[in-house]
């Protein structure tokens, strides 16, 4: 193969490779800083907004089975001693 081929090749690749873009942002440091922070900012927004649709379902889908498996009354009367715990036990205590 001759060199002029291979020049060819190797151009042909960072011309696909969108080469000439990536030295232009790394040259200009402040829009390459801008760029990773607006990119960072959003993929915490959207990470932090796909998790919440994510645990809305898994929470919504969770109660929706577990209506059918928990009495409710337990769970009151359980509160509800948990509630009297505390309220003994802020009565007991040394105020300053």
């Amino acid at each position: 193969m001759d060199i002029k081929d291979n020049v060819d090749k190797v151009a042909a690749h960072l011309e696909r490779a969108n080469f000439g873009s990536y030295v232009e942002l790394i040259s200009k440091p402040w829009r390459f800083f801008w760029f990773n922070f607006l990119a960072g900012l959003f993929r915490g927004v959207g990470t932090a907004i796909g998790m919440t649709v994510i645990f809305a379902i898994v929470l919504y889908a969770s109660i929706a089975v577990l209506r059918n498996f928990i009495q409710v009354p337990v769970i009151g009367g359980f509160i509800a001693d948990l509630l009297d715990f505390v309220n003994a036990s802020t009565k007991h205590r040394i105020r300053y």
